[in-house]
């Protein structure tokens, strides 16, 4: 059995980990140009195409699920570096975000028709969730299931585009 941890009964995870990385490090520049959003979604949706190409690359002639499960390994990779810097964001550099935002939607409650026990009880249940761990936590989550239809696509791509031509 090898020493080197990154490789699961024949599943290298290092392709992942380089696109995943790579991936992050770019959508993380890409947050701070104009369309942020739209120039972050292509950033990730390349990535993962560039995810699993690699694998192809490393492995050789591989199925579907491979490619596919390799393509969810970049995305969920890609997700920890971004959920890393929403924690720094949040935790560090701007503290007073989560304030504000919590104020925001207090005022935004108070002004809708609700009795006020439940703009108060509703309030608490706020405080508890937007909290720098949580927001990581969802980020990661929500990249990695946005990562799965990606995938799924970026998969498809790969195992169709190299599909043996009949004559």
């Amino acid at each position: 059995m090898s020493s080197d941890t990154s490789n699961i009964q024949g599943f290298s995870m290092r392709p992942a980990m380089t696109a995943g990385a790579v991936t992050g490090c770019l959508m993380l520049f890409s947050s701070l140009l104009p369309f942020a959003q739209i120039i972050s979604l292509c950033v990730f949706c390349g990535g993962i195409y560039y995810g699993t190409g690699l694998y192809r690359k490393h492995l050789g002639s591989v199925h579907f699920g491979r490619l596919f499960g390799g393509g969810v390994l970049t995305a969920f990779f890609s997700s920890v570096i971004i959920a890393f810097a929403v924690y720094i964001l949040v935790k560090a550099v701007n503290p007073s975000l989560l304030g504000k935002y919590l104020t925001a939607a207090e005022q935004m409650l108070k002004s809708s028709e609700l009795p006020g026990e439940t703009v108060s009880r509703t309030m608490e249940q706020f405080r508890y969730l937007i909290s720098p761990g949580f927001l990581s936590f969802a980020v990661i989550i929500s990249y990695t299931l946005t990562g799965v239809l990606a995938a799924l696509i970026c998969s498809l791509f790969h195992v169709r585009l190299n599909a043996p031509t009949r004559s």
